[in-house]
């Protein structure tokens, strides 16, 4: 059945005589139908060679007696949470009222890491990662960890008591660099960030034994071999008092 146009074509003979309508001028009337019970489905059906607005008008006049003489069309708009819509049938032979299209891939988004730089003496505190880990096996890496949901990138206060048992303060700890990566082995981009703290209390421990079996302060002038390829750039970067890296673009 066709619906309503907001546009009324030229010629079109002009309504019947009005009459002024039962109501209030500040209140208007709303009307709740039985038959439209397909979600998306709120307008007044036309019938044949009948423009959008006479079926307005004669809807109007049959259902509640009111006849006006003239009328306008206007456009609301408005933004949903497409996420947050209850779905429900449409009418029959024709496309759902909100169609919802999924990203493709992670076009947009970037994992965020985060990274504690502890520099005592000179020495920055390294972990050796345990020959099983997924990611860098046996290789020496900072204190890290990728923020969490609903966790701000502060989290890497927690993944250093977790993994070492120290206890940072968030009052404590400054950005010091940005690494912007892209891994050739991922198609994921990766933020990489690394706060440096200004104290802590306590000592580093092995807490989580099948993560990292040792903590070692190195002298940020020898790195040990192997040590993460980022994790160097990024050091080497903070050294030189620079706030930003790009790696691994082309």
């Amino acid at each position: 059945m066709p619906r309503c146009s907001r546009h009324k074509p030229p010629n079109t003979p002009p309504p019947a005589p009005s009459r002024a309508p039962p109501h209030p001028p500040s209140r208007i009337p709303h009307e709740t139908s039985a038959r439209k019970a397909h979600h998306g489905d709120s307008s007044s059906p036309t019938q044949q060679h009948e423009h959008c607005d006479e079926a307005i008008a004669r809807e109007l006049a049959e259902e509640i007696g009111i006849t006006i003489p003239d009328l306008t069309g206007f456009v609301t708009l408005d933004t949903l949470d497409a996420d947050n819509l209850r779905p429900g049938p449409s009418s029959e032979g024709t496309r759902p009222t909100v169609q919802v299209r999924e990203p493709s891939g992670h076009r947009g988004r970037s994992v965020v890491g985060a990274h504690l730089v502890l520099i005592r003496n000179g020495a920055v505190l390294l972990g050796k990662r345990h020959a099983n880990s997924a990611f860098a096996p046996s290789t020496w890496h900072l204190p890290a960890g990728h923020r969490e949901q609903g966790e701000s990138a502060m989290g890497v206060i927690r993944e250093a008591e977790e993994e070492t048992g120290l206890t940072i303060a968030e009052s404590d700890l400054s950005l010091a660099h940005t690494l912007d990566l892209l891994d050739p082995g991922s198609p994921i981009p990766r933020i990489q960030l690394f706060f440096t703290a200004s104290r802590w209390s306590g000592e580093p421990a092995v807490l989580e034994p099948d993560r990292c079996t040792e903590w070692r302060w190195w002298p940020l002038t020898a790195l040990p071999e192997p040590t993460v390829e980022y994790t160097r750039a990024a050091l080497e970067a903070i050294s030189r008092d620079t706030p930003y890296t790009a790696m691994g673009w082309t």
